[in-house]
Order: C-alpha cells, then structure tokens, then sequence
C-alpha cells in the first residue's frame, strides 16, 4: 500500500509537470507578440500591410502594378512565390496564405553595401500552422529547395536554398510567428534583440496611430531618418552625402499612411523633430510654414528644389565658421534682409558628364536696405580686390557679381555651399544667385517668357496635390533630373537605374514636404505621373491643316510669334518670292515680296516705341526688316554689292537695351555688321577671314566681354572682339575641315567658357576661349565615308546631339557620346537631321530624304512615331503644347504648307 500510494503520488507530480509545462507552451505559443518589437533599431523603413489582395487589385487597375512588376525586385520576389507555390500542400497557395493579416517588411543595410529585407508574418489559425508545417516538409522533400538546420543561442534557424536560382534565406518562428530573411545576419540580430528580454517597439512614439484603420490605407510606412542616410549611401556617390545626412537630421522618425489614387502615390503622417544639438531642425526651429512664392520665378527646366520656409531665413545659417573676411559684418547685415523663403534648384542638364548649374533664391523682406548692402559688398569686394565694381545690364535688370566665395552658404547655411563666385539680380522682391552669368541670363529669359512653374499647366496641376505651405520641401522631376542622376548616382547601380528608366521617368513629379503643427512635422509624399491627354499610349496623329498657294514653296515653314499677343505663326515662302504668314487662326496674314530668295532664318526682336516684335532676314545681297503687316522699317532693306551673296544673319544685342548690331557673311568669308540705322561698325568694313564660314556667327557675353565665335569649314576657329579683332590664343586650328557650328558653355571668364565642335571626320573638340584643346575624342568612324555634324536644338542651343552618315544609314550620339540610334534609309545622299527638345523626354528627331522626298520622326528612343513617313522636301517645323501633351508638325510639299498634329506614347 505504502508503496503504491509513493508511486500514485510520483505518478501525480509527473502529470502535474507536465500538464504546468504543456500549459506555459500553450500560453507561450498563444501571447501576443507586438511585432514591431521585433525589429532591429537599424531599420531604414518599415512597412505594415494587411490586405495584400486588395493592394495588388488597385495597382492593377490604376496601372500602377504595370510599372512596379518591371522592378527586378518584383520579379524575383514573384519568381520566389511560384516556386513555394509549386510545392506548396494541396490547393492552398502561399499568396491566400499571405493575405488578410498584418504583415511587417523592415528594410536595413546590410554589410554597408548591400539592401536587405526582414518579412514578420504571424500565423494565427491552426489550418494556418497545419499549412506552414507541411510547406516545410515539401521544401525538405523538394529537388528545388535544400534545407539546413542550427542552433543559434538557443533558437532554430533554417537556411533554405533554392538549386535553380541560388537565392537563399533564413527563418524562424517565434510565438506563433515566422521571420524569414535573405539575411542570416539580420536574423541573428533579431534572435539576440529577443533573448536579451522584452525588446522595445521603434514605432513606441507612434503607437496610438494605425493608419490602416481607416478606409483606402494600404500600409502603414514607418521612416527612421537617422538611418535613412546609410541607405541612400548605397546608391549615391560621396561627394553629395554631406547634404543628404544634414537634411535628414530634421527629423528622427516618423509614420506614414499609403494611400493610391490613379497614377498617384500618397504617402501622409507625422514625423518627430530630431532634437540632437547641430541638427537642421535645432537650426530652423521653425513655427508658422511658408508659402511657394518661388514658384513664379522657378523655371520649368528645374530638376530638383529644395525649398525652405521660414520667417527667419537668417536661422539657416546658424552653426556657420566664423567670417572674418573684411566683409563679413555686410554680409550679416545682408542675410537679415530675407525674410520667408530661400530655394536652391538645380537646373536640367543635358550630359552626364556636365555639372548642374544651380541657383539660389531668395525673398527679400526689405527691399531698399538688401540693395543698399548689395551694393556696399560689390564696393568693398572690388575694392578688397583692387578692381572696378561690375555690374552688366540685362535688358531691365541689373546683375552684380559679388565674388565672394560661398556666398550663398553664408547668408542660408551650409545646404547652399557650391558656389566659387555669385552673380546676382534682382527680380521683384526675390533675389537670385548663379555660379555663372549665363544662367543667370537664362533664368531671366524663362522668367519673361513665362516658362515657370506658376505658369505652366502641368507643374500648377502637379502643386495643387501638394501641401501648400511648408517649412522644408524637396521636389524632383525625375526626367529633367535624369542626367544628374545618373551623374551622382554610384558606378554599380547606374546599371540598376538605366534598367529601371521607364519607371523613374513615368512617375517624373516628386514631393517630399515638412510642415510644423503642434510640434510635430506634418509629412506628405507625393509620387505622381503627369496627366497625359493621350489615354491610350499611343503615338496619334489628327487630321490634316492643308494651306494651298497658287506658287510652288520653296523653303521650309520658319516659325515666328505673333507680334502682338506672341502666339505661334508660320511664314513661308513661294517660287514667286513673296512671304506669306499664316497665323496661329489657320488664317493668311501679312504678305511681302521680295527680291530674291530667302537665304536665312526669320529673327525677331523687339523694336521700337511700342516694343512689338519685328521680323528680321536677308536675301542674297540685302538685310530686311518688316513690321506686323510686312511693311519695311525705316532704313530697310539695306543693300550690299550686287557681287556679295550673304550666307548667315545673325543679331546681338549686347546689352539688352534694343542696340541692336546685324552681322552677316558672305560665300569668302567676309563679315560685315551694321547698326539697325544702317551705318556700318568700324573693323567690319568687312572683316576678312580666311575661308567660309561653317555655320552662323555666336555672340558670347563672357563676364562683361563680348565675345564672337567664327567656325570656319577649313578648320580654324576665330574669336574675335567687338571691334573684330582677335582674342589672344587664336586663332586654332582644329586639323581638320567642319560643316557645322559649336555649342558654347559660358563660364565666369575666358578660361573656364567651354566650346564643343565636331569635325567632318568625327573628332569631338572641346577648347576654351583662352583658345587652349581640353578635350579631345575620337568618334567611332566605320569607314572613309563616314561624315559627322554637331546639330543643335532647334531653339536654344543649348543642347546638341552628333550626327554620323554613311551610305544610307544615319546615327545618333547624345552629347556624352553614346548611340541613341542608328537607322537605314533608302539613297546614300545626306539627309537634313533636326533635334527638337522642349524640356525633359520631350524630344523628336526628323530625318528627312532629299531624293525621296520623305520625312521620318523619331521620338526620344528612337522609335518611329506611328511608323508613319509623311512627303517633304525641307527641313520641318515643330512646336510643342504642354497644356495638351502633344506637338504640332508644319511640313511643306509642292505647293502646299501641311499642318499636322501628333501626341507620342511611352
């Protein structure tokens, strides 16, 4: 009895131990883990989702998922799916599996070279736990997959590896949850965040907000900007890290909602103040934000803005070295004079190899006082420097150059450094500073012409999805920003992102904007594809304009304002010598008849009292000028020799004043300028050259020297002064003949202004005004046959592209030398090679055959648009309309001008 009633007794505290140890497994297995908890404290983002089905259901429909499954991270993550999928138990997939629960994916660098992800997904129903058991069998049984087994500190890990695409991963389970990772080390850090205790959440600041409570919320996204720096690093070169780990110090963390809308990406919350000493917010400390003002004067060619909004402006440049230049205390007293606003923009460039210009802006609280202390530094700099203060005049505008080293960073802090001199203007109550002149004069064209964000319609579109006030704002433009991207982006990922171009540049409109409410910044992200008229992304083309004349049209259609309200009108001229206007109505416009035939392009300036538009051209022997109703001006035509046959007219105003000078060549290469009175300019009574000119005459203004290029077919170059004569170190002989003209970067002086040209026989020459070759590169020529020309954009200039013709087949390089395209045609004779560029992707190019008769357009991949030829015989026209997204050709054919509109596709 004794003896039975010790082993009853035994036998009870066996069962009570193991029903206790049963029950705490089960309780284990039962507790609610807070996932977030789980997250290592590196993690760059984290994303929470919790209807997987429904998320992929609204890309589809909104064509967003057509872009995001060309990412290879996509279609390796897919790729993945499908082969689980193919072992997976019965008819249970993996992606109901995944569906219907809150699933987190934290995003860390890892090895400091690499992006690596952690997937949290709870299991939470015994057909659940049933599934994944038996998954893990079939990988375990499966020729794809070979499974591996360990121990770390106590807890199993599995590495899996998949024999058909090498890729591997990690994963556990923990409380009713698996951690998978193509990372064994974030696996391992996180199976060492558990076993040190009950970790905390990084989102604990945040823990009242679930986004995904609320309607049309996909995910909940969480920003930890203290690490976001290293994981921009993996893609972005050294030298611009500085800038990108000072802007991300303004806040710590934050959480955002996921929102989508048809070709939109919505991403909304709050971020946390990043309260360490030195940090951009501790400078800024801003309270109420600040509206776009800048938009009325931000060009639509901007690739990238940052915008600050503050009252106190001069808190930026806070934590600056000390100056101790003798003008330093002007510069301080000039920085008090901001007030709201200061943007840096970068403009859109058109090489990889080309450094962004830049410009600073600046609203100017006290007008009367910034321009006094403007002035005081020109003084005391030119003094300082024992020069003559310089100012230049630009049509109503004045600009200074203050050469003070860095000066925007002194007066707006360090985001603004990059500057080695500033020219500056004033343009109502915004200051703006450019590292060289001709940007400056650049940006003051677009301001007058109206290409700016305040005008165009689809940047207007694109800000009204945006916060309207803000204290910080940082938007791209993912296509006028591509060459800088490609640029600034590291050797190892350019591969990464020319494979990823047709996404990046479909979704071209970027925003990312900080507003202070209450202590918390206000965040919004909006990733946006632009509106296209096109629905269809096709190229399309509309019926015909056709404008019969009773003589045959013998040159091409050269486009012109109006000279009243500056809309797009075409003139055009007959075998009868008359010139007719068509107006932008379709109806006839003014007429005028000539002596002989055209033989230069249509100028226009503004002239006279009334300051309207003037036409202004030449025939063989005389320069015309004609009002709106194709009357002459006063003094016009003038009338050169009966021996003289003019080649170019080109027209200068050097001061932006209206004193205007006319220069045109003749076929010896003879130049010869006048005044718009008539009388001749001493030193070109002509000025001689040696041989005929390669293209038209350049007129560069080189810090307040004007500078005029002559490019001879013989291969010599000229730059000669106002007055005609030489500038030293020219002339130079580029060794070999041209039939072209240059593209010019203007710098701060004659060293530092850059000149490309292309030889007949393919050598790319770069040399500046100082007349010494910097640069000089050999194209590929397959054959003696083989011919290049540079050809400029049709409008500014300011871009190029190099053409090469060899029996029949056209190519053509971009201006770092790649090949776009290369394209057969039917005759072996040259063809008329045009470039139009109207801002980002927005480029055609028309090829035209002189024996055929035919016209090819090309869009910015080289396809041909609509694969559709159209009968010519002359260079085209094409104007581009932004409002609608589509471009109007104007083509001629015997007797009639054709006018065609077209849109292009992706």
């Amino acid at each position: 009895m004794p003896k039975r009633i010790v082993f009853l007794f035994f036998g009870f505290v066996i069962l009570a131990s193991l029903a206790y140890y049963g029950f705490n497994r089960l309780q284990d297995s039962r507790e609610v883990v807070d996932l977030w908890a789980l997250v290592p404290e590196d993690a760059a983002l984290v994303v929470e989702t919790n209807n997987h089905q429904a998320l992929v259901d609204h890309l589809e429909e909104t064509e967003l998922w057509q872009s995001f499954s060309e990412l290879p991270l996509v279609q390796r993550l897919e790729e993945d799916i499908t082969y689980l999928d193919s072992i997976s138990p019965g008819n249970q997939r993996l992606e109901r599996f995944l569906d219907q629960k809150n699933i987190l994916t934290s995003v860390h660098v890892d090895g400091k070279t690499d992006v690596a992800f952690v997937f949290y997904v709870p299991v939470t129903t015994v057909g659940e736990h049933r599934f994944v058991r038996t998954l893990a069998e079939s990988i375990n049984k499966s020729d794809i997959f070979t499974e591996e087994a360990r121990d770390y500190q106590g807890v199993l890990l599995t590495d899996v590896t998949n024999t058909r695409t090498g890729r591997t991963f990690t994963y556990f389970t923990y409380h009713n949850n698996i951690i998978l990772s193509a990372s064994p080390v974030l696996v391992e850090e996180i199976v060492r965040r558990i076993t040190r205790g009950k970790p905390t959440s990084i989102a604990a600041a945040f823990k009242n907000r679930n986004y995904l409570e609320q309607p049309e919320v996909y995910a909940n996204v969480f920003v930890n900007y203290r690490v976001l720096p290293d994981l921009l690093g993996l893609f972005l070169k050294k030298d611009i890290m500085p800038q990108v780990q000072y802007l991300s110090t303004l806040c710590q963390n934050a959480m955002l909602e996921l929102k989508l809308d048809k070709n939109k990406i919505f991403l909304n919350g709050f971020s946390t103040p990043e309260k360490l000493k030195s940090s951009l917010h501790q400078v800024m400390q801003p309270k109420a934000p600040q509206p776009l003002g800048v938009k009325a004067y931000m060009p639509n060619r901007t690739a990238i803005m940052l915008h600050f909004g503050i009252q106190e402006i001069e808190r930026l440049r806070l934590l600056q070295p000390n100056n101790n230049s003798t003008y330093a205390t002007t510069v301080d007293s000039l920085a008090h004079t901001f007030s709201s606003e200061a943007a840096l923009a970068y403009m859109e460039s058109s090489s990889i190899n080309q450094s962004p210009e830049k410009v600073a802006f600046a609203h100017i609280g006290q007008l009367q006082n910034n321009q006094r202390l403007l002035n005081k530094l020109n003084d005391q700099v030119a003094e300082a420097r024992k020069q003559k203060p310089f100012t230049e005049k630009y049509g109503s505008y004045t600009i200074q150059l203050l050469n003070v080293p860095e000066l925007p960073a002194q007066l707006f802090g360090r985001v603004f450094r990059g500057f080695e001199q500033s020219y500056v203007v004033q343009v109502d109550d915004y200051l703006l500073i450019a590292e060289e002149m001709a940007t400056l004069r650049h940006l003051l064209d677009d301001i007058a012409e109206e290409n700016v964000w305040g005008k165009s319609v689809a940047q207007k579109s694109f800000l009204e999805e945006t916060l309207q006030e803000a204290n910080f704002s940082l938007y791209i433009n993912s296509v006028n920003a591509w060459y800088i991207l490609n640029r600034y982006v590291t050797d190892e990922d350019r591969d990464n992102l020319l494979q990823n171009a047709s996404l990046i540049k479909r979704f071209s409109q970027t925003s990312l904007q900080f507003s202070m409410v209450e202590g918390e910044y206000y965040t919004s992200m909006v990733v946006r594809r632009p509106e296209q008229s096109n629905s269809t992304g096709q190229n399309t083309f509309e019926a015909e304009e056709r404008f019969l004349f009773d003589s045959r049209l013998i040159s091409r259609p050269f486009p012109i304002q109006n000279a009243v309200d500056r809309s797009r009108e075409i003139v055009v001229q007959d075998s009868a010598l008359i010139l007719h206007n068509i107006t932008a109505t379709g109806t006839r416009g003014w007429t005028d008849t000539l002596n002989n035939v055209l033989r230069t392009d249509i100028k226009q300036i503004e002239y006279g009292a009334d300051k309207k538009l003037r036409y202004l051209f030449a025939t063989s022997n005389r320069i015309h000028a004609i009002n709106n109703q194709g009357q002459p001006l006063d003094n016009f035509p003038f009338n050169l020799p009966d021996s003289i046959s003019l080649q170019h007219l080109v027209v200068f105003d050097y001061e932006k004043n209206g004193d205007y000078r006319l220069l045109v060549d003749d076929n010896l290469g003879n130049l010869y300028m006048y005044d718009l009175q008539g009388a001749a300019i001493q030193g070109w009574q002509p000025r001689r050259m040696d041989y005929r000119l390669a293209a038209e005459p350049q007129h560069l203004r080189v810090g307040g020297r004007d500078v005029i290029l002559v490019l001879l077919e013989n291969g010599y170059v000229y730059a000669l002064n106002r007055n005609g004569e030489t500038l030293s170190g020219f002339p130079i002989n580029l060794k070999s003949p041209l039939t072209s003209g240059a593209i010019a970067k203007v710098g701060a002086d004659l060293k530092r202004t850059e000149i490309t040209a292309v030889t007949r026989y393919g050598n790319v020459l770069t040399f500046n005004l100082q007349g010494q070759i910097v640069n000089n590169e050999q194209l590929l020529r397959p054959s003696k046959r083989a011919l290049f020309e540079l050809v400029p954009e049709s409008s500014s200039r300011r871009s190029f592209i190099i053409v090469r013709q060899e029996q029949g087949k056209v190519a053509v390089f971009d201006q770092d030398l790649n090949e776009l395209f290369e394209k057969r045609y039917v005759t072996s004779a040259s063809k008329i090679v045009q470039y139009f560029h109207f801002g980002g992707d927005n480029r055609i190019y028309a090829i035209t055959e002189r024996g055929p008769q035919k016209t090819y357009l090309y869009d910015a991949k080289g396809n041909l648009i609509s694969n559709r030829t159209f009968e010519n015989d002359h260079p085209v026209s094409i104007q581009y309309n932004e409002t609608a997204n589509s471009y109007t050709l104007f083509r001629v054919f015997k007797n009639e001008l054709k006018k065609l509109e077209f849109s292009v596709g992706e």
